[in-house]
């Protein structure tokens, strides 16, 4: 879920990105539109200039006149008491002379609604005019009123794009966040039931469909387990609760074999530990695992089963390059596993039994090999596939040893060789 949140978020950083280069490409627009329509009407000053350098005895000329008939400009000259003495192009609703109220009303704003531009010429003035609608006599005196207008309509037309940008985005993403999102919630609302559909792990959502399906095989495992773990714990205790029931059944009390009963209670009660156990694994902090040395858990090991046993030939061989070679271990949990296996050697087996630990290629590899019948191939599949159908009460003492193992970490093989049963551990050594 994390990881689907950091893509997001980089999704919308760079849309994000995306929307700001957006916005400086129509605001590139913007003054590339604003230059093109501010050269549309020359500036007022460049025409004064160009009409004082090129002027002969009169002002308006034929050159100056050609000019301001190309820019679309007309003109006038005033004299002192504001009697026109030169003009070009001058519109008919124009006066041929002014006054002074006439003259500070037209060099402030308007001249018959023409924008104009008064410049002095010794006793006289000179007047531009510019046609109606092009300039605006703001007080710099100098704006496009259509670039006006257009501007306010281009920033109108900006904002509707960028809003409209940001509705799309907006709507691809929520789309895009339903859709993904609705298979998960299919698939949770049918994570434990037996119809659920496996989610596909592609995708942003890769690492929620993996837990989501990762959860629903566990809880299969889970159900299948149960299922074995009753199948298996009924037909163990089937056995010795018949014998026990057996000999109540007898007439005659005098004739119960009370030591058959308490040995069959004993198995009862060792097989409801074993499940217990069992259960318990399931649920044990790894956080308080501890760097050891199994070789001394192994000699103690031995050293307890040759007290309980002294007629019988136990075998420690150690073959470490390293002799202070440690793993991450629950002391009493890997004495257990190594003891569940030995003891079974020790009750189904009449032979030697050869202890060995030995590290090859970064791993941790300790066997133990008796001299017995070996077992059934049915039964070592069976433990393999975690199924405790059929199986007795030693088959169950392998079982939790292979799940000791692999709480550590570790891999767990059985089989069958020449001189018997060969179990082994397989860790990987820290570094």
């Amino acid at each position: 879920m994390f990881n689907y949140i950091i893509k997001r978020f980089k999704k919308i950083v760079i849309r994000i990105l995306l929307l700001l280069f957006f916005l400086i490409f129509l605001l590139m627009t913007f003054l590339y539109l604003n230059y093109k329509l501010s050269v549309e009407y020359p500036n007022p000053n460049d025409v004064y200039t160009y009409i004082t350098d090129n002027k002969t005895d009169v002002y308006l000329n034929e050159k100056n006149r050609g000019f301001l008939k190309e820019k679309n400009i007309w003109a006038l000259r005033l004299d002192k008491s504001g009697k026109v003495t030169e003009s070009f192009g001058k519109p008919r609703e124009v006066k041929d002379k002014f006054n002074l109220t006439d003259v500070a009303s037209f060099t402030r704003y308007y001249l018959a609604d023409y924008p104009v531009f008064t410049y002095i010429l010794g006793d006289g003035l000179l007047v531009f005019a510019y046609p109606k609608n092009s300039l605006d006599k703001l007080p710099f005196n100098y704006y496009n009123y259509h670039n006006l207008i257009f501007n306010l309509w281009l920033v109108v037309l900006f904002i509707i794009l960028f809003l409209l940008f940001v509705y799309i985005f907006y709507r691809l993403d929520i789309r895009d966040i339903l859709k993904n999102i609705s298979p998960f919630q299919k698939a949770i609302d049918e994570l434990f039931e037996d119809d659920f559909e496996k989610l596909d792990e592609n995708g942003e959502l890769r690492d929620l469909a993996l837990s989501i399906n990762e959860a629903n095989e566990k809880y299969k495992t889970l159900k299948q387990s149960q299922s074995k773990w009753i199948r298996g714990v009924s037909h163990d205790v089937r056995t010795p609760l018949a014998k026990i029931s057996w000999e109540l059944s007898k007439a005659d009390r005098k004739d119960l074999d009370i030591r058959n009963i308490q040995n069959q209670v004993l198995k009862i009660s060792n097989i409801l530990e074993g499940l217990n156990l069992t259960m318990s694994l399931a649920n044990l902090d790894k956080e308080n695992f501890v760097e050891k040395s199994p070789v001394k858990l192994i000699r103690k090991l031995i050293v307890d089963k040759l007290n309980e046993n002294p007629t019988r030939e136990l075998i420690f061989e150690n073959k470490l390059a390293k002799q202070n070679q440690e793993i991450k271990m629950d002391s009493n949990l890997f004495y257990r596993m190594l003891e569940n296996i030995l003891k079974n050697s020790l009750i189904y087996t009449g032979g030697k039994i050869w202890t060995t630990i030995m590290d090859a290629d970064d791993k941790l590899i300790i066997t133990i090999l008796d001299e017995g019948g070996g077992v059934d191939e049915s039964i070592i599949k069976r433990i393999n596939e975690e199924d405790l159908t059929n199986i007795t009460s030693h088959g169950l003492g392998i079982f939790i040893a292979k799940q000791i193992a692999e709480l550590h970490g570790g891999s767990f093989l059985i089989r069958n060789r020449k001189t018997g049963l060969e179990v082994s551990f397989i860790f990987d050594l820290m570094n």
